[in-house]
């Protein structure tokens, strides 16, 4: 099989009054460069795609990723692709297996707007495997994130499709496909097409957040990948999409009540810069409330047998998505993707231990009868003012009550690892320290973090070498950090 260079650029045609949004948005993907990244985007790309990496390996041996090893066993071939964790397989079922990876643990990175998000790491997979698929240098490889990256931003930005019903994981249509189709040197009509036959037949629903939550919360955006993948090898052949899915008779613009008009020809690559870090294991606009519990309980040392009480203010969209808002609230937490999503957990666990990490999120430690009896105290409640000041910042306040009538509070602005309080490379080493510990042995972790340290000199196949290497036992089951196998 000949894999295109993706070195190769296609070259962008002049812009037609008559295009439709996809073609321009073909078109922008089709001329995207690496010169075009700016110093800042250049140097967060390498953190992300670390912060990328580390939720792939802490992921390995949890229940629902060996489902998905199995079926890329059973149906994935035997290559050209490498795998992370080691084996091959063709390149639309190896970015659904690098997909469920960064996914599953739901420690990735995010795009926040006032009342849309996305994990725009879902776009990782499919970029680590078409960059590896043509070939490609690290260069192509922080292009294709920085590329996917700033599509889904756009559309989280300009659009409307979670308060519409729809998954933010619809979006990933237009990013995956944009991103894989620069990297594998597709013509502009054949990235439009790929887009098109994906965005009108892979959209999701929202009630994938909504309560009780399922394991297909850390995998649907796997799915995303699967469909993507195989439109654009269907558009590379010739295949034909109907280009005018957002603005023709019942496309994309009537399913939202609006207007979805992106001026491409205009953007930059920036959305890894404005895209955030997750500090804590837990859902993304909880990380300011842990982050509020935390620092208040290494201030004052709490007897959780004492407290009568943990009550947390927080921007509408964190009540909305955790504390029994628009999305509602499990009655009961028993699981991992109940518990990540639970603000009452996830604060209950942070004044309990002072962390929120993938040990949080263990059976044992859900439901050990501290938490369990710890969350039914903490209440939620919407503040109009940190609504108005998200997603500049994202407000907190914690209030703890005690038996004997003390009241102890504390408030933060912002956490660790928004665009506003960026983390630093060695900042998301230690991230990825955490989460690879016990999983990898630790001359491998110091390789990986090298390769990534120095993308810009390496090729893609070099890092893949690396992460073929990282083996975790199927024996793990959820949550579990089994013991790495020697290299």
């Amino acid at each position: 099989m000949t894999h295109q260079n993706t070195q190769t650029r296609p070259q962008a045609q002049a812009s037609s009054p008559s295009q439709t949004q996809v073609q321009a948005l073909a078109r922008y993907a089709a001329r995207a460069s690496f010169d075009d990244l700016s110093p800042a985007a250049r140097q967060q790309l390498p953190i992300h795609i670390l912060d990328s990496l580390g939720c792939c390996i802490a992921a390995l041996g949890a229940d629902p990723v060996n489902a998905c090893r199995q079926q890329v066993a059973d149906f994935g071939g035997s290559g050209p692709c490498a795998l992370i964790g080691g084996g091959k397989a063709n390149p639309v079922y190896a970015a659904f297996w690098h997909t469920a990876l960064v996914r599953y643990v739901d420690f990735m990175d995010n795009f926040l707007a006032p009342t849309e998000t996305c994990h725009t790491a879902d776009n990782f997979g499919v970029a680590l495997t078409a960059a590896e698929y043509a070939g490609g240098s690290g260069r192509d490889l922080m292009l294709g994130v920085a590329l996917a990256y700033t599509v889904q931003s756009r559309l989280v930005d300009h659009a409307n499709f979670m308060t519409r019903g729809f998954d933010h994981t619809t979006q990933l249509a237009f990013s995956h496909n944009a991103a894989a189709g620069r990297l594998l040197g597709l013509s502009e009509e054949q990235i439009a097409n790929a887009i098109a036959m994906a965005a009108s037949s892979d959209a999701s629903f929202a009630v994938i957040r909504a309560k009780p939550l399922s394991q297909w919360k850390g995998l649907a955006s796997a799915q995303s990948a699967l469909g993507a993948m195989n439109t654009l090898f269907l558009a590379r052949r010739g295949v034909q999409g109907p280009l005018q899915v957002i603005e023709g008779p019942n496309g994309i613009d009537h399913l939202l009540g609006m207007q979805v008009r992106i001026e491409w020809d205009k953007q930059g690559y920036e959305g890894v810069v404005e895209s955030t870090i997750k500090k804590y294991n837990a859902e993304i606009h909880t990380q300011s409330a842990i982050y509020c519990t935390i620092e208040l309980v290494r201030q004052h040392k709490i007897d959780h047998s004492k407290v009568v009480s943990i009550e947390a203010e927080v921007p509408q969209i964190t009540y909305d998505f955790t504390g029994g808002g628009r999305y509602g609230m499990d009655k009961v937490v028993r699981t991992k993707e109940q518990a990540d999503h639970s603000l009452p957990y996830l604060l209950a666990v942070a004044l309990l231990d002072e962390d929120v990490m993938p040990a949080q999120f263990t059976p044992e430690r859900i439901a050990r009868a501290d938490v369990q009896a710890l969350l039914k105290k903490v209440v939620v409640r919407p503040n109009q003012d940190y609504t108005e000041q998200y997603p500049r910042e994202m407000p907190a306040k914690i209030t703890v009550r005690l038996q004997n009538g003390t009241v102890i509070e504390h408030e933060v602005q912002d956490y660790p690892g928004l665009p506003s309080h960026p983390l630093s490379w060695q900042d998301e080493v230690e991230k990825f320290d955490r989460l690879t510990a016990s999983r990898i042995d630790e001359t491998l972790c110091q390789e990986i973090k090298e390769a990534v340290r120095t993308l810009e000199g390496i090729q893609v196949k070099d890092l893949m070498e690396l992460l073929g290497h990282v083996q975790v036992s199927q024996r793990d089951g959820e949550g579990g950090l089994g013991e790495p196998l020697e290299r």
